[in-house]
């Protein structure tokens, strides 16, 4: 009876341990096979490559697996298909060209929970180092005009040669016009009406191509509205309302549908050769005690809000608008000037007068001389007289006259 109650309280026993022990076992070696073999990451321009070994067991489709790029993007991957890819340039949550983090994670499906974790490596993109552009910028003028740049790496050989890409989905667009450097190499591309909204984020990738070794690439992530350089503000009207001067304009050209905070405004007028100018964040600026036909001169220019740009550059002014006229007040260097101009066109107008009616001579006419024979007369008398006198006599009245004049 004791040996019988003994092996029951055994057999009661080694059960449960034997059942533990198995149990231990089969997560063991589940845990050995949960992970991917021959799992690993490639990089390409805006492409993440994902792929592992596909001899999957029926066990391994129990789990759910999951990369994790960078600690924040976890992706789900359908071990049937043996790869996955990640389009960088569709989500845009990293840049590739330095390499990245990725890590393998198994979770239970039930439970939601991690099992399993692969160990965390980071991958880099393949190339001779220091080959890839650098100090990438652009610039965007009149809406649809983008005018980019970078730099050749140090290690880049002389025939390299790099193109550029703008990617936004399934839309991208490539460079229309590539400056050179004095190697050749391509250092800068001029877009004209590229399809890339200011407000939406955009993925550059700038590759590179060489006969003598492999050229990594440059990518990033890149915000047009940051880089945009305003024209100045549009359809500037002035008018006079009583003793205010109204001005109104129109934001500048953009492309998209920008809100009219975006933009800020300097209003620059010139009202009796003094020049002010005035800030404003609305479309319209209203300058009071102004005489309605006094002369004034506006000019405007805008520059962005910093919640909607970076760019804090103002744009050009805008061509200068005018309303009134002059209004001269008189001082008397003023009055001086114009009596002595009146007084010369006056005296002008009597001397041509005086000369085409001859009002001169009728008013001071002048005085006949003698006739020549009156002179011959006097002559001829007073040789008379010497002839018969003996001696020639003084002229009346102690006068004497000649031949030709008094």
């Amino acid at each position: 009876m004791v040996y019988s109650s003994c092996l029951v309280f055994l057999l009661s026993v080694w059960f449960p341990l034997k059942t533990v022990c198995n149990a231990e076992n089969t997560t063991e070696d589940e845990n050995t096979v949960l992970l991917l073999k021959d799992f690993t990451v490639n990089i390409s321009p805006g492409l993440v490559n994902v792929t592992w070994n596909c001899n999957i067991t029926k066990s391994m489709k129990k789990y759910r697996y999951k990369v994790l790029l960078e600690k924040d993007s976890f992706e789900d991957l359908k071990v049937d298909k043996c790869f996955y890819v990640y389009e960088a340039f569709n989500f845009m949550d990293f840049t590739l060209h330095k390499g990245i983090r990725a890590q393998l994670l198994v979770y239970d499906l039930y439970i939601n929970k991690v099992l399993n974790r692969g160990k965390e490596e980071t991958y880099v993109p393949k190339g001779t180092n220091n080959t890839a552009a650098n100090n990438f910028s652009c610039n965007i003028y009149h809406v649809d005009i983008m005018n980019c740049s970078w730099s050749v790496g140090k290690e880049a050989p002389e025939d390299t040669q790099y193109s550029l890409v703008f990617r936004r989905w399934s839309a991208y667009d490539k460079c229309q016009d590539y400056r050179y450097d004095s190697s050749g190499r391509q250092v800068g591309c001029v877009l004209k009406t590229p399809n890339i909204p200011f407000t939406e984020k955009v993925y550059v990738q700038v590759s590179g191509l060489s006969n003598q070794t492999s050229v990594q690439f440059f990518d990033e992530i890149y915000y047009p509205i940051h880089d945009v350089i305003l024209d100045p503000p549009r359809n500037i009207t002035l008018a006079y309302n009583s003793d205010k001067l109204e001005i109104k304009w129109q934001k500048p050209k953009t492309n998209g549908n920008l809100s009219d905070i975006c933009f800020s405004y300097n209003i620059n007028f010139t009202h009796k050769e003094e020049t002010i100018i005035k800030n404003s964040t609305k479309n319209i600026y209203e300058i009071i005690k102004f005489h309605p036909n006094e002369k004034v001169t506006v000019s405007v220019r805008a520059k962005w809000i910093n919640v909607c740009s970076h760019n804090s550059e103002w744009s050009a002014w805008s061509k200068p608008q005018t309303i009134g006229i002059d209004l001269v007040q008189f001082t008397p260097f003023h009055i001086l000037i114009v009596l002595g101009i009146c007084t010369a066109v006056f005296l002008i107008v009597l001397i041509f007068l005086c000369y085409r009616f001859r009002i001169w001579k009728k008013l001071f006419p002048q005085v006949p001389r003698p006739s020549h024979k009156l002179f011959d007369q006097i002559e001829q008398k007073e040789k008379s007289k010497n002839k018969t006198g003996g001696g020639r006599a003084a002229p009346a009245d102690g006068l004497r006259f000649t031949k030709g004049g008094m």
